[in-house]
């Protein structure tokens, strides 16, 4: 049901992203953009903002999807690319999750979740390269991490302790996430031929 909906979804975003192509768009205003509203959402933490934290947030996350379906509808998809998205991908990410600190959410508990959220990305980058594909392995990836950041924080506004409840279970994925492709990848790698 997962991957029925995630290819759903994938459809959407890459029909959106060929109409944005269509007007002009750039891959990498996208990117850039993404970065920003992730800088203004880490801001709007400092202030305790849980709001605008949660639209800068949603936002970012948006621009993050539509970037590569862009790329790909203008043909401007490339190797530097690639590599800028991936990188600047990774600096959000780390703003987004620790901005919780200021919402009152454990340090080590924020640390888990970066790390785990870091491994998640490394695992596959890695597998990629090495030639296995982590496409739709594991619960969370970075689309659905997007969505349950953005689910924690909205619960955390409402009922800290169901927020927290929300923050766990997005942990648990994670590290769900962490350990499938790791084992995933060793299996696959098992049989291969020394370099």
């Amino acid at each position: 049901m997962l991957a029925r909906l995630r290819r759903r979804l994938k459809r959407k975003v890459e029909e959106l992203g060929g109409r944005l192509g269509e007007l002009g768009v750039k891959p990498v205003h996208l990117t850039i953009t993404g970065l920003f509203l992730s800088v203004l959402a880490f801001l709007s933490s400092l202030k305790n903002s849980l709001p605008y934290y949660t639209i800068f947030l949603a936002f970012s996350g948006l621009m993050d999807m539509l970037d590569g379906p862009v790329a790909r509808a203008t043909g401007k998809a490339s190797p530097l690319g690639a590599f800028l998205d991936s990188f600047l991908d990774r600096v959000s990410d780390a703003l987004l999750i620790i901005s919780l600190v200021n919402f009152g959410l454990d340090w080590g508990f924020v640390t888990s979740l970066l790390v785990a959220s870091l491994l998640i990305s490394y695992s596959r980058a890695r597998a990629e390269s090495l030639g296995v594909s982590l496409e739709g392995v594991g619960l969370v990836e970075r689309g659905e991490r997007i969505i349950l950041l953005t689910a924690t924080a909205v619960l955390l506004a409402v009922n800290f302790t169901i927020g927290f409840a929300t923050f766990i279970l997005f942990l648990a994925l994670s590290l769900e996430t962490v350990a499938h492709r790791f084992i995933y990848v060793v299996l696959a790698l098992r049989d291969s031929k020394p370099r």
